[in-house]
């Protein structure tokens, strides 16, 4: 498998410390590597528990202006374009992005040295395919003079155009590849207006920037400090949209073109992605059979209620099968004249399900899936012995030990039972 075409990881763990950009606090960032389809993770090792936030576009969430945040739960992260801009441009699929403050640090006001430390660290490929946004027809949005698009195209290529009434416009159109990127985009840096500065103080943010990491322009449109291109703004612009873009956990295979757009829009756009269906991960196209599932759960006949699995996504969702035959020892005590399978053991299949996904991406050796709770259990229609179980489970939340899931049996059509239920992870 080509290297262009494979997911990436970064090859050793990378530490950075500096200051955030708009609360100003002390932080030190550890980028660890992490498995094939486990994405980009940040990981708040100052909270208790050390919980995580996964990089997608449900856990967006307007926490500061003027950046990108993420939120799950009562676990948050700000400003966190630069470094997501700096994994995209460069390729990397799957890492931990620890942090023992609620922002990175803001650096130079670009992501040249985040582009540098995980160059000198190094990439790895994976053995698995690299995921793309991928459109066979245009797809945009506007509003005002606000306009978003993604034209089919075989490579990633950002066409901006950013104006404002202190500066000349400026146009810029590159092909994105992790050469272009480290050399043309990346030390662009952050800018704002002489003018705004007093608004933004007032709204408690910008206090890490400076006349070192930030261009401040005047109102004759002249840079507080020599810029480092002639169109360093609409450059700096690109930067913040490839790393928003990647809220996604992928970027486009497409021709971009963005227009007087900002963080807000952008992660309003990537929310219209997912919802007219195109972040949506293939299914796994061979079914993983019960002996590679025991590869994973500890459960055996006759308490494995998972036959096989015929999709799944990473941390997301999952759809397995269950066949219930006449021969299963349940039936010798439950109802044996009408046998009926128990409403319980369908629940435990579906928790099982979900223990086999949460195992598969985050568990630790050693560890097993435990009942936490179970809520808002419904039995709709009797299972009896012929039919077929389709199990389904979607991941409500992930936390570092902690999964919230969403599940339903279906009869064919029909739906048998619907629950809500929680599982923990903990060694033997």
């Amino acid at each position: 498998m080509a290297k262009a075409d494979s997911q990436q990881t970064i090859e050793k763990e990378i530490k950075i410390t500096g200051k955030g950009l708009m609360l100003g606090e002390t932080v030190t960032l550890t980028l660890k590597p992490a498995p094939v389809d486990f994405g980009i993770v940040f990981r708040r090792v100052d909270m208790e528990g050390a919980p995580e936030v996964q990089v997608c576009p449900e856990n967006w969430a307007d926490i500061l202006p003027r950046c990108t945040s993420l939120r799950s739960g009562d676990t948050t992260v700000s400003s966190i374009e630069h470094i997501l801009s700096a994994l995209g441009g460069l390729g990397v699929d799957n890492v931990v992005v620890e942090l023992d403050a609620p922002e990175p640090p803001g650096l130079d006001g670009g992501a040249g040295p985040y582009v540098e430390n995980i160059q000198a660290a190094g990439l790895v490929s994976q053995d698995a395919q690299r995921n793309f946004i991928e459109v066979t027809e245009p797809f945009a949005l506007s509003s005002g003079d606000r306009q978003l698009v993604l034209l089919p195209a075989d490579a990633l290529e950002v066409t901006f155009i950013y104006a404002h009434p202190q500066t000349t416009p400026q146009v810029l159109t590159l092909k994105i590849t992790p050469e272009s990127y480290a050399s043309d985009i990346a030390p662009a840096r952050s800018f704002c207006f002489e003018d705004e500065i007093e608004a933004l103080q007032a709204l408690g943010i910008g206090k890490g920037a400076s006349y070192d990491n930030v261009l401040v322009i005047n109102t004759m449109g002249e840079p507080s400090i020599p810029l480092r291109f002639e169109d360093e703004f609409v450059r700096h612009k690109i930067l913040d949209l490839i790393g928003d873009l990647y809220l996604a956990g992928r970027l486009p295979k497409a021709h971009v073109v963005a227009m007087r757009t900002g963080h807000a829009f952008h992660a309003e756009f990537v929310q219209a992605l997912a919802e007219a269906g195109h972040l949506q991960q293939s299914a796994v196209q061979e079914p993983i059979e019960v002996m590679d599932i025991y590869d994973v759960l500890p459960h055996r006949h006759p308490m494995c209620m998972v036959d096989r699995v015929i999709e799944y996504e990473s941390k997301k969702r999952a759809v397995g099968i269950k066949n219930v035959t006449y021969n299963e020892p349940i039936f010798e005590g439950h109802f044996p004249t009408q046998p009926v399978m128990p409403g319980v053991l369908q629940i435990e299949a579906l928790a099982q399900l979900a223990a086999w996904l949460v195992l598969r991406d985050i568990g630790k050796e050693g560890e097993l899936g435990y009942f936490r709770s179970i809520s808002k259990a419904t039995f709709r229609r009797a299972v009896i012995p012929g039919d077929q179980l389709r199990l389904e489970i979607e991941v409500a939340q992930l936390r570092s030990r902690l999964a919230r899931i969403e599940g339903r049996v279906y009869v064919g059509d029909a739906l048998a039972t619907e629950a809500e239920l929680s599982i923990v992870l903990a060694s033997v």
